[in-house]
């Protein structure tokens, strides 16, 4: 009942949140409201979600992601072939350009991969196209990329956006060094006409090689209060939000007369992270009791309203590399106890704590209300859990350095299985001296799964790829580093007369372009 009073207020206060009626969107315009704060356009730098998302608007890559199945797509690449296992032939669209007018050609592909890979490069894409051993140009429209061995992920990398020649050459901060947002020149199918903290505007690139934009403006506003997102859609300062409204609210959403709700498969998996560095977690009796523990269904059902699918590994069972013989871990009491008991955690006389956690989670309400959730079911097995928030930097800051025992959060756009090798490769562990050293925050080692990941990115056939990668999630199906939760739903919630607006799986801003009003 706790979002009964803001929704009931509605009316009453949106004037308070700053979305008043004279700051209406308008009809040629889309507004789109989001929770945080978007960062570095520049694509060789943004990594956080958002920006990401935005970048690709301005500056589009070779290839796109952006299909039902995760299925690379042609973006300025008109194609992509394969002499050989370490070859890639890239040929550009010949109607792509810049929001200036001047055309994409392989020298700006070259500068701006040439800026991420040079060996003083700041970008956290270095890695990934640190795997290329030589580019050249083969002609105004043609680069030939060599790889220092066989890569299967490499169209994935693909997906970055590209920058002019000229402005790599000569921005604020030298060669390689980062673009100023409002300065981004890309091949986009839009172009930054203002920007600040909270708000960025955009508009059409004229020059676009796809379907053109059907708006005018589009506008990314960031209102980090959930009631204040809702309020600014109910008295029409915004337009739409994406996954940034709790499920629970589902049911008084629908009554409105303002807005509408659609949902929609996703890429996304909310886990629960062990730190096998901790005394207790490093048995893995411990994480399977801790996963018999939890009721899963209950959540799924009662918290986010149906809109999610229990977890079996970090892939959806969409995606092409899913292994769908895994059996869910379901809920077990008796098991839990006895593997805890097993383990040598023996619950006191009495009823007393086996032992106790802390469980970090991002400050969002939402999640802060699942986490407790999660916590009182672990009680019900004798684990001890105290829930402790924190502001998103703290939160995975202290993730990355290992400072934590029980974590929750998600994996975004796991579109390409060579995520696992990222997540779980024992060369991926991070630590506090190496915080940015991979996504291995659990302190996770197994040769096996090493040498298996290592096959999986090597491997180029994706029948035999597949094969790789459910051995891989059975694997960690038994390990359990961590515990896939859930696969949530992507959610978007609108005004009544916005129109045309398709969901993608990654939940990327492109589809917006699409959207119109109705009139």
């Amino acid at each position: 009942m706790r979002h009964a009073r803001p929704l009931a207020l509605l009316g009453l206060v949106a004037l308070a949140a700053g979305c008043g009626a004279s700051q209406r969107t308008g009809p040629n315009e889309l507004v789109v409201l989001i929770e945080a704060s978007v960062q570095d356009l520049d694509p060789r730098f943004a990594t956080s979600t958002y920006a990401i998302k935005v970048s690709r608007l301005v500056a589009a890559p070779l290839v796109s992601l952006n299909t039902p199945d995760s299925t690379p797509k042609m973006e300025l690449a008109q194609s992509v072939t394969q002499p050989d296992s370490r070859t890639y032939l890239v040929t550009l669209r010949p109607g792509a350009r810049f929001s200036d007018g001047t055309p994409v050609l392989a020298r700006d592909v070259k500068a701006t991969i040439d800026s991420v890979r040079a060996p003083r490069s700041l970008s956290p894409y270095r890695r990934a196209f640190g795997r290329v051993s030589r580019l050249e140009v083969v002609s105004e429209r043609k680069l030939r990329f060599t790889l220092r061995e066989p890569h299967a992920p490499f169209l994935s990398d693909l997906d970055m956006g590209i920058l002019k020649a000229s402005q790599v050459a000569t921005s604020a901060h030298g060669p390689g060094g980062r673009v100023g947002d409002l300065d981004l020149v890309g091949a986009g199918p839009l172009r930054i006409v203002s920007r600040t903290t909270e708000r960025i505007v955009m508009a059409p690139n004229p020059y676009y090689y796809g379907a053109r934009p059907r708006l005018r403006r589009y506008v990314i506003k960031t209102v980090e209060d959930d009631n204040s997102r809702l309020l600014c859609l109910v008295a029409g300062g915004g337009d739409i939000t994406q996954n940034t409204v709790a499920p629970l609210l589902l049911p008084a959403l629908r009554r409105s007369d303002k807005l509408r709700v659609k949902s929609g498969p996703s890429l996304t998996t909310t886990y629960m992270a062990f730190n096998l560095r901790e005394g207790h977690l490093a048995d893995v009796r411990v994480r399977r009791a801790i996963a018999h523990a939890l009721n899963r269904r209950l959540v799924v059902k009662a918290k986010l309203r149906g809109k999610a699918r229990v977890a079996t590994s970090i892939l959806a069972p969409r995606h092409w590399a899913h292994n769908g013989a895994l059996a869910p871990v379901e809920l077990d009491l008796a098991a839990a106890r006895r593997l805890l008991d097993e383990a040598g955690f023996r619950r006191p006389p009495g009823g007393g704590a086996r032992f106790e956690l802390t469980y970090k989670t991002s400050s969002n309400r939402f999640r802060v209300a699942l986490a407790r959730v999660l916590a009182r079911q672990l009680w019900r097995v004798g684990i001890r859990v105290r829930v402790r928030p924190y502001e998103w930097g703290v939160f995975f800051s202290d993730l990355k350095k290992g400072s934590f025992q029980l974590a929750t959060l998600q994996m975004t756009e796991l579109a390409e299985p060579d995520y696992h090798y990222y997540f779980f490769h024992s060369s991926m562990r991070s630590s506090a001296a190496h915080p940015n050293a991979g996504g291995n925050r659990f302190g996770y080692s197994n040769p096996v799964l090493d040498r298996l990941l290592e096959a999986g990115r090597a491997e180029l056939d994706r029948a035999r790829r597949r094969k790789i990668y459910q051995r891989v999630q059975a694997i960690l199906a038994k390990d359990l580093p961590i515990f896939p939760l859930w696969h949530e739903d992507n959610l978007v919630v609108m005004r009544r007369d916005v129109r045309g607006y398709q969901m993608l799986p990654n939940a990327r801003f492109d589809p917006m372009l699409g959207a119109f009003k109705r009139r």
